[in-house]
């Protein structure tokens, strides 16, 4: 069996006999993370989201499919929103959207079940980066401490570790 495919059909994190505790302490292959075969690949969201995909399906690889299709058109309708916040045209926005969208580089991301981890970083990746950007604003306009700032740049924290904890490299996305 492929190492791609253990992450799903052989670990034991998707199971509704394991706790779900054991999803924090086990690397993306449910391996203990202090075990010598260890991968050190630490996803545990990417993982969380496996087991509700077991929960709701079981191995029936629709749903995993049809998640990351989802994950997917959400992380482009974020990307484009992006891209029209930075460049304030919506031709550019759209046309930057559809070459994401279609482009040939996402094809293993999407189709295959473990790319969930790179698109669920990118997404929260991109929320992040999004944050930050409310939170410049909001600086800019008021140089004060507001609440409101201090809340966009916390968001912007938490969006970041949310994409280390989907995929080990999400602050790299």
């Amino acid at each position: 069996m492929h190492k791609r495919g253990r992450a799903v059909l052989k670990n034991p994190d998707l199971l509704p006999t394991t706790p779900s505790t054991d999803v924090w302490r086990n690397d993306f292959w449910g391996t203990p993370l202090n075990h010598t075969g260890s991968h050190k690949s630490y996803r545990p969201l990417c993982v969380l989201s496996f087991r509700l995909n077991y929960a709701v399906g079981e191995l029936e690889p629709f749903g995993y499919h049809l998640t990351n299709i989802l994950l997917h058109c959400l992380v482009t309708a974020v990307f484009t929103h992006t891209v029209h916040k930075l460049s304030k045209r919506s031709l550019t926005a759209c046309l930057a959207g559809c070459l994401f969208a279609s482009h040939p580089i996402h094809t293993e991301a999407v189709s295959g079940i473990v790319g969930r981890a790179d698109v669920g970083a990118a997404l929260f990746f991109l929320l992040s980066f999004l944050s930050y950007v409310k939170y410049c604003e909001i600086r800019e306009q008021d140089s004060t401490h507001s609440l409101s700032a201090t809340s966009w740049i916390i968001c912007a924290g938490c969006f970041a570790g949310l994409s280390m904890l989907t995929k080990n490299k999400g602050s790299q996305s």
